[in-house]
């Protein structure tokens, strides 16, 4: 129905509530062209609407209304059928009078001329002739009016078959059925097991997409049975194996639906060989596709794409640009799961463009589908909504009401990640509404289930629970396992937000089961994290640990069959269960416990990887175990070195902190930091104020010379972070500065400039304690069992300086990096202290580097870092360098990740490069992907700084190291010279240095000096030396 004629249901049946008693009746007078069948079947709906949101007495008036109305259509309509039965039944009778009496040459034009009186009725008519021939005595005749009859019946099937694919075509999948259903019933009484066959498989091609896949299933199954009965001509059998194979498709499609991958793959194969054994390279195309679906839907993404591979191969050889174009539609969706993200767009446009050329309406709003679900995983959600709307108009135009439910669909989650909740909710009953109309159940299970998660954000609890509580039901209708875990999987949630306990154990406990009986892994570890969340929140707390450790081990089982980076990105929906663990923990004073949990969860994958990478012995496994207590100290008395570690816990109310002296005594406090929300509303809003008052925030150009001299004891979120994360220990920390202290942060607090932390007093954290950060305790561990002999390297030093600038790919419009003019000085300044040339501009390309880079042992890059805003390129982080043919200049993170690296110490003196994606595995980028490549030391920035005092400060650092202090060390010396250095001592250091500084750096360093006094210190604020941190050894 179009939208004019359901506002005027909706305007008739509103005005029937408001009128008074005893005036419906003129009402539904003057109305009488809207009263239909949709006109009570929208009346039913309002009336269940009213029902539940309590208006009893108005759903109680209309469905008497209802009632009233079906009874006076079923009168109207045995009325009209009784009218219309006499008229046939004479029609029919002259029919057949006319039959008997003509020619037997004539007979077959007579039944063409009354074609439209071929039905049943007419059947049965004949059928009661014969009978009456036969009595009397006219045996032949009535053979042959029998005979007749049967035709007529086989006519009448073959009519509603096709009746049926009418339906088919427009997508009206329930109308389809209804006609296909009475075919079947004709075929089968006629006997034609062929038919029969094609009629049951279409039947669960109908109920597939209508979301019945149970259903579905158990048609293909009967069609398959009698395919496999029938046929003995060389013509029939052919038949027969293409009917076999395409209901072996059609069940390894429901079961796919179902989430019953494997399952599904095995019914994919059995069709592949058919196809093969016939000969048919269309259908071998469409089961390879159908693999390919399968294994990514399982996470095998390159094994999926090898299938997508084939299957396109042959649609090339066929020429079969349709389905070429779905090839690389799914070849586009599997890079985007690798993290390919140009490669992937690559495919898209492709398809896209394919479409356009055989005008593929609906395959060019595929593409464009496809196109907007690309940016969407790059979190460019403005450029998903532009694609979605262009895909959404084209499934409108060309009526296509599934593809138009999907678009809707996807742009509610657009929207909702934009946190414009409202429009998200819009367009998700948009796309509801659609999935109803068309009694798609799945379709409908899944916008049922989009709204609950909405309503679960905007803490419109009981809201969410009803949208769970239909998911449940749609998905228990359907036979949807999956959806049927993970909507009891939603209301436990919500009834925990509602503090409603039992009822969340229930459902999780529920939610669990359904998960083991299908063996999903992945929901049975979710399910495992909420029970013990519920029964933590319920004091039930033994059996709570008992369910989190259990979810644990089944998480961490899921890694055995990924891909290294897939067992990274896997980790951050895992730390939940890892956070509330060492919270169950603390609270029965297991503290030791609870340290070995924090560790294991910041570091499994990384830890995993790195084993691997740097001991090729037996033992690797050994080495891989979580760390223990015992070792936790180990590491510490072997590094002769205070650890620090710090564990965020329950979404920022709570700070774990342990210390680790070299004793091996081991301490545990805890802050509650519920506090920061009347000031800072949250830590991580206090960390980034802290970083704004730096003017970390501002451009350079915004930062005024007077900003240099403003009162460095005035940083009051610095004070506070000192407070918070600091002070608590502080009677802990060594009173020799020479004693590293290292520090292992979490999330958000890797952001922090632990160096710039300030006391009370308003010293500088640095200015007590020499600093370093690690990514986990087990990495130090496991950098310590590195044999000590670091390997042979060719090339003593490598410094990149200022290469010709990329552009940023897929960015809209596209992104020229800016020249770095100081980081050429820079290079200059430091290749003559490493005894080698630098290597800058158009000569710095990403081919000529990374050959170098693995012959190297001190690599230095003055250059851009970047991080998110480039994670198209894959794992977040890449390092700028010239772009060569085939190239786009960029060393991505991912790439440096699969490289074998030589180095004892990399310096990324660049914009941003230590920041990366703060994960619940540590730094996802650059610097971790350097230590798992083999490096031992990393110096990285965690904001762009002011370029001169780069230049000083790494000429000092590099001046310290060479006296064979570690880097650490170094770079801690150097950060306090440049926070004390004074104009007078400045002047003289760059006298005495200047053969490292060209012109243009000594003429701006003077002419900052030349109006200080002399005791003035130029490069006291933090901003200036503060970025720089140590990661590693």
């Amino acid at each position: 129905m179009d939208e004019s004629r359901l506002k005027g249901y909706l305007n008739l049946i509103q005005s029937l509530l408001d009128c008074k008693s005893g005036e419906e009746l003129a009402l539904l007078q003057n109305n009488q062209e809207l009263i239909d069948i949709d006109f009570i079947q929208v009346m039913e709906q309002v009336a269940t609407q009213a029902e539940e949101e309590g208006q009893q007495k108005a759903a109680d008036f209309l469905q008497t209304l209802v009632k009233q109305l079906k009874k006076a259509f079923a009168v109207a309509e045995s009325t009209y059928n009784s009218q219309e039965q006499g008229e046939n039944n004479q029609a029919y009778h002259n029919l057949i009078e006319a039959l008997l009496s003509c020619p037997n040459s004539q007979k077959g034009q007579i039944l063409k001329d009354n074609f439209d009186l071929l039905d049943l009725g007419l059947s049965e008519t004949m059928k009661q002739v014969a009978e009456t021939l036969m009595e009397e005595g006219e045996e032949d005749t009535s053979e042959w009016l029998l005979n007749v009859a049967s035709q007529v019946r086989v006519v009448v099937a073959a009519r509603l078959f096709d009746k049926g694919n009418q339906y088919y075509h427009l997508n009206n999948f329930a109308a389809a059925e209804q006609s296909w259903q009475e075919a079947l019933a004709l075929y089968q009484e006629i006997g034609d097991r062929q038919r029969e066959a094609e009629l049951l498989n279409s039947l669960g091609i109908a109920c597939y997409f209508m979301g019945r896949y149970q259903t579905a299933i158990d048609y293909c199954q009967q069609s398959l049975k009698i395919q496999k009965d029938i046929g003995d001509s060389p013509e029939e059998r052919l038949r027969q194996r293409t009917g076999e194979a395409g209901s072996l498709i059609n069940i390894g499609n429901a079961l796919y639906s179902s989430g019953k991958y494997d399952v599904a793959i095995d019914y994919y194969q059995q069709s592949l060989a058919i196809k093969r054994e016939i000969g048919e390279r269309r259908g071998e195309a469409t089961a390879l596709m159908n693999i390919g679906n399968a294994l990514y839907s399982t996470a095998k993404y390159d094994l999926a794409i090898d299938y997508y591979q084939k299957s396109l191969a042959i649609q090339e050889e066929i020429d079969d640009r349709k389905e070429e174009a779905k090839s690389r539609g799914n070849l586009g969706a599997a890079y985007i799961a690798l993290g390919q993200y140009k490669k992937a767009i690559d495919f898209y446009e492709q398809q896209l463009a394919i479409a356009r050329e055989i005008g593929d309406r609906l395959g060019e709003a595929n593409a464009l589908n496809n196109l907007g679900t690309l940016y969407d995983a790059l979190g460019q959600y403005e450029l998903d909504i532009k694609y979605q709307k262009q895909s959404l108009a084209i499934y409108q135009e060309i009526k296509y009401r599934h593809g138009e439910a999907c678009s809707l669909g996807n742009l509610s989650c657009a929207y909702r990640a934009l946190g414009q909740y409202n429009l998200d909710i819009d367009y998700q009953q948009q796309s509801l509404a659609i999935t109803r109309e068309l009694g798609d159940l799945q379709g409908e299970a899944t916008s049922l289930g989009s709204l609950g998660n909405t309503y679960l954000l905007l803490g419109e609890y009981d809201a969410a629970v009803d949208y769970y509580q239909q998911w449940l039901k749609t998905s228990q209708e359907i036979g949807d396992r999956r959806g049927e875990a993970k909507s009891m999987a939603g209301l436990g949630i919500a009834y925990d937000y509602l503090e409603k306990y039992q009822q969340a154990i229930d459902y999780h406990r529920n939610s669990l089961k359904v998960a083991e009986e299908i063996g999903d892994f992945d929901s049975q570890g979710t399910a495992l994290n909420n029970l013990g969340y519920s029964l933590f929140k319920s004091d039930q707390i033994e059996e709570a640990e008992t369910k989190l450790q259990e979810g644990i081990k089944i998480r961490e089982s899921l890694r055995l069959d990924l891909k290294d980076s897939d067992k990274i990105s896997i980790f951050e929906d895992q730390a939940r269960t890892y956070r509330l663990l060492q919270e169950v923990l603390i609270y029965q004073n297991k503290f030791s416990e609870a340290l070995e949990i924090s560790e294991r969860g910041r570091t499994r994958a990384f830890v995993d990887l790195l084993a691997e990478r740097l001991f090729k012995q037996t033992n690797t496994q050994n080495l891989a175990n979580p760390i223990t207590y015992l070792q936790v100290q180990q590491v510490a008395q072997l590094q002769n070195s205070i650890l620090v570690e710090y564990s965020i816990i329950d979404e920022n109310k709570l700070l774990f902190i342990w210390v680790i002296k070299p004793t091996g005594e081991i301490n545990f406090s805890q802050v509650d930091l519920r506090f920061l929300k009347q000031e800072y509303t949250s830590l991580s809003n206090l960390i980034t104020q802290a970083r704004a008052s730096l003017g970390i925030l501002e451009s350079k150009s915004d930062i005024s010379n007077h900003t240099v001299f403003e009162d460095c004891n005035k940083f009051i979120e610095l004070k506070q972070l000192y407070k918070i994360l600091i002070q608590p220990i502080s009677h802990l920390l060594p009173t020799d500065p020479k004693i590293p202290v290292f520090f292992i942060p979490q999330d958000t607090l890797f952001l922090i400039p632990f160096p710039a932390l300030q006391d009370a007093e308003g010293k500088f954290l640095i200015e007590k304690h020499t600093i370093v950060t690690a990514l986990s305790i087990q990495i130090l561990e496991l950098t310590q069992k590195r044999s000590v002999e670091v390997p042979e390297t060719s090339l003593e030093a490598l410094v990149v300086g200022n290469p010709k600038m990329p552009t940023i790919p897929l960015t809209d419009p596209p992104a020229q990096l800016s020249d770095l003019a100081w980081a050429k000085i820079e290079a200059q300044a430091i290749a003559p202290l490493l005894n080698t040339q630098a290597i800058m501009g158009a000569n710095a390309t990403k081919a000529h580097i990374t050959q170098l880079f693995p012959k190297a042992r001190l690599i230095h890059f003055a250059t851009h870092g970047l991080l998110d805003d480039i994670r198209q390129l894959g794992i977040p982080g890449a390092i700028a360098l010239a772009p060569s043919d085939g190239d786009h200049g960029f060393l991505t993170a991912g790439e440096i990740y699969d490289m074998k690296l030589n180095a004892e110490l990399v310096v990324l003196s660049a914009c941003n490069t230590g920041q990366g994606k703060i994960t619940g595995d540590g730094v996802i980028g650059l610097s971790r992907c350097l230590i798992a490549a083999g490096v031992k030391s990393v110096i990285v920035s965690l904001w762009s700084v002011e370029d001169l005092s780069t230049t000083l400060l790494m000429v000092k650092f590099y001046q310290i190291f060479q006296q064979g202090v570690t880097s650490t060390v170094a770079l801690n010396d150097a950060q306090r010279w440049l926070l004390g250095v004074t104009k007078t001592e400045l002047e003289v250091w760059l006298k005495t240095n200047e053969r490292f500084f060209n012109a243009t750096l000594k003429i701006n360093l003077r002419r900052r000096l030349h109006q200080l006094d002399d005791n003035a210190k130029l490069f006291q604020h933090p901003r200036y030396w503060a970025a720089f941190c140590a990661i590693g050894q």
